[in-house]
């Protein structure tokens, strides 16, 4: 019988996506007994429906008031807020070693140098110069500088109050610094007093929390480039003293990552408890109610300083700015007379469904066009506002049909005869793009090598100041223009003195300061296909990170192979509703990471004759509540499918019509073509036109498994699959291998129950070519698309 050994941690004042959470172990606030413990939701009812924002809840002692919000004497204060991030990890210890790559045989990530701004050990790394079992060891080279930096190991799982001995054999050259253990760099070991041979060092302590961090550093300032030590067979063991070296590794396994809803308080008597909830990260691209269209996302996402869309609707008379800086807003300014500027007449960029402002001056200089000051300034020498270091990137979107005509301009607002800037226009009579940089001495023209953009046609232009180059249309071209910083006036559609006037649309004008290449000038290039196709054509793991990113998630796990998915440039929903479209297209499944603020999508090839991920017999189940099903909720045997511009289809299995009448299913997706919605739709019906009778729930007392099967099941997510055998005689077969979807567990004193909701795995059995196992004839020749 194996044992949870539970560590939980709060991230008190971080966000929940940030990438340096200092965690604080709160387990021992926990309330564990034998009915009470975490509980932990994931995934779906079944594989036909969507997976569900997983939770948390957990009952916190606050006997001290350290976990009530606003409460200034808690150690946590002020960070005791909604959102904290939190999470539960779970350890199996096989034998007696906590540690989860004791002999260092393969690369181990456990052990890592430790980087605060000080001496960071280089290199760590397994090597096979010195060993004491096995083919590798763990050699460090120190540093030149403090005690040549350290080198840690994280521990969980750690019963609190009971000693603990670390210890591991090290191998220190000639003349080279001996080596000492510490725990979280306060309780220190004795140091090495050998060299040239293999010496044991230990460090004992009691455990104040169930993490702690395992350190190794030298016992010198400072050690010389070209110091090393070796390491080799690690253990961290209860006991006060050093026993023999366990090569059975601990496996520590991620049960909940996300955010707190509430900390709400309660007393029971006068006994103070802080029961808390918690989401997973699935909950965080479902809170905002709409997105923008793609491209105007794209340009938020890449943190414009200064952003004027030029959307506003035909009743307008100025244009915000939707950078989230509070810059100035565009007015109408009037050159000469006559002439009209009207909002909400003109098309932009064909993806975003969104209005521009059409331009209609009476000619050159009788018209109107649009200027503000940039307050604060944009770049680094600025003298108002708080300036940011870099370097500019300008990009814009215009369609016209005359030449001659300014689009943009940025200049420093001095008196006409003293003033300087850029301005970009169409040059007269060719069409092409020229750039203009103006000083009071006189012009410098940069003409571009492009084909007229005077044809009607919406067209896009980035220019890179650093990089001296302008993209029109996506394509690079070359342009050595000068450096410019502290341009305080942006007027669109004329030049800075109110001349050669725009005559047509203008739209997306936006200006980005580049610092050590962030954002990147491939990422604004980019926002051309964002705003011509919606990104129409990519796969579908590709556009889940799109759509993550404007959610503010970093990144998206990637499993299995992917398909196309047609273009979603107008958006409008939540996030979580377009990432739940792609979901859908690809047959595939969305959830969130267990260990990370990362979001997982799993294709619908990865449930293709899936391997078994654990094995358990019914009678070592040791819980009731296992049951087939056999019924219609499942069943469908006609759909009427359609795509964004394509045919509206009908698939049916007239044998299932017969047998069972009509269960009918709407199904929409992205697909790239009909043929793709075909098969989707048909893949649908070969899997449900007839259903078998399943298993759907498989309620596990996993602790009392043999450990290895423990730590399958530990491991076991959605997607994977458990083998089930020695079903009672009355069950449709003796084995039963089935899919899990989700899950709901309960983890107390020296007791672990999962209750997996699970599918049948041979829906998803696929034919594959020259297997003996999938290509049977008239057995398991079904083609998956």
């Amino acid at each position: 019988m194996s044992a949870t050994r539970l560590t939980v941690q709060a991230g008190f004042g971080y966000a929940v996506t940030a990438d340096d959470i200092e965690w604080t172990d709160i387990t021992a606030r926990v309330a564990l007994s034998d009915t009470e413990g975490p509980r932990i939701t994931r995934g779906a009812e079944d594989e036909k429906a969507d997976t569900q924002t997983g939770t948390l809840s957990l009952d916190l002692d606050n006997q001290d008031g350290a976990v009530t919000p606003g409460n200034a004497s808690s150690p946590y204060y002020p960070n005791v807020r909604r959102n904290c991030p939190i999470r539960v990890i779970s350890t199996v210890v096989a034998g007696t070693n906590y540690l989860t790559q004791p002999g260092f045989e393969v690369p181990d990530t456990g052990w890592y140098a430790l980087d605060e701004g000080g001496a960071v050990p280089d290199p760590a790394a397994i090597d096979n110069t010195h060993v004491k079992s096995g083919s590798f060891a763990f050699r460090i080279g120190w540093a030149d500088s403090g005690t040549g930096g350290v080198v840690q190991c994280a521990l969980y799982g750690l019963l609190i109050g009971r000693p603990y001995t670390a210890s591991v054999y090290v191998w220190v050259p000639t003349g080279d610094p001996g080596v000492r253990l510490d725990i979280d760099g306060v309780t220190v070991g004795a140091a090495s007093s050998l060299t040239n041979q293999w010496q044991r060092i230990t460090v004992t302590w009691t455990p104040t929390a169930a993490s702690h961090m395992l350190q190794i550093t030298t016992n010198t300032t400072s050690p010389v480039a070209g110091d090393f030590c070796w390491m080799d067979e690690a253990q961290v063991e209860e006991g006060s003293s050093a026993t023999a070296w366990s090569s059975t590794p601990a496996t520590h396994h991620a049960r909940f990552f996300g955010m707190v809803t509430s900390w709400p308080m309660g007393w029971e008597g006068l006994h103070s408890t802080a029961s808390v909830t918690a989401s997973d990260m699935l909950k965080w691209p479902g809170r905002r109610p709409a997105l923008g269209p793609m491209l105007v996302e794209e340009v938020q996402t890449d943190e414009a300083q200064l952003y004027y869309p030029l959307s506003e609707p035909e009743s307008s008379t100025t244009a915000g700015d939707q950078s989230g800086n509070a810059r100035p807003s565009l007015a109408i300014v009037q050159a000469g007379t006559g002439g009209t500027l009207v909002f909400g007449q003109g098309i932009g960029p064909p993806s975003d469904g969104l209005s521009t402002p059409v331009f209609t001056p009476v000619n050159a200089t009788n018209g109107k066009f649009l200027r503000c000051f940039i307050d604060p300034f944009l770049t680094s020498s600025g003298s108002t506002g708080n300036p940011i270091p870099g370097t500019l990137l300008v990009e814009f979107w215009f369609s016209t049909s005359t030449t001659g005509r300014v689009i943009l301009t940025l200049s420093a607002g001095a008196a006409a005869a003293f003033d300087s800037g850029i301005y970009f226009y169409l040059e007269s009579g060719t069409g092409k793009l020229k750039i203009t940089e103006f000083y009071p001495v006189g012009p410098t023209a940069h003409t571009i090598a492009t084909a007229s953009l005077a044809d009607g046609a919406v067209h896009h232009v980035v220019w890179d100041e650093f990089g001296q180059d302008v993209y029109v249309d996506g394509v690079q071209y070359v342009v050595p223009t000068s450096t410019w910083q502290d341009m305080t006036v942006l007027t669109v559609g004329a030049t800075s003195t109110g001349t050669d006037l725009w005559s047509g649309t203008i739209s997306h004008v936006a200006a980005y300061v580049a610092n050590l290449s962030q954002p990147a000038v491939a990422a604004i290039v980019d926002h051309y296909e964002a705003g011509t196709t919606g990104h129409a054509g990519e796969d579908s793991w590709a556009r889940m990170v799109r759509l993550a990113s404007y959610a503010g998630i970093a990144d998206v796990i990637s499993a299995g192979l992917y398909s196309a998915v047609a273009s979603q440039g107008e958006l409008g929903s939540s996030p979580l509703s377009h990432m739940r479209d792609v979901e859908r297209t690809e047959g595939g499944k969305l959830f969130a990471d267990r260990a990370s603020a990362q979001l997982v999508f799993q294709s619908r090839s990865v449930r293709y004759n899936p391997t078994v991920t654990a094995t358990v017999e019914y009678a070592d189940l040791e819980t009731g509540g296992v049951e087939f099903s056999d019924d219609d909720q499942k069943l469908v045997n006609l759909i009427r499918a359609s795509r964004p511009g394509g045919a509206e289809q009908r698939i049916q299995s007239a044998e299932s019509i017969a047998a069972y009448g009509t269960y009918e299913q709407q199904l929409d997706v992205l697909k790239t073509t009909d043929t793709a919605v075909i098969d989707a739709a048909t893949w649908e019906i070969v899997r449900y036109a007839d259903p078998m009778p399943e298993m759907r729930q498989l309620p596990v007392d996993a602790a009392t498994l043999p450990t290895a099967t423990f730590q399958a099941l530990l491991d076991a997510d959605i997607s994977s699959v458990i083998e089930v055998t020695d079903l009672p005689a009355q069950a449709p077969a003796a084995t039963a291998t089935v899919t899990v979807e989700g899950y709901v567990e309960q983890i107390t004193e020296g007791r672990h129950l999962i209750n997996f909701r699970v599918s049948r795995s041979d829906i998803d059995a696929v034919w594959v070519l020259d297997d003996p196992t999938h290509s049977v004839l008239d057995t398991s020749t079904r083609l998956a698309y």
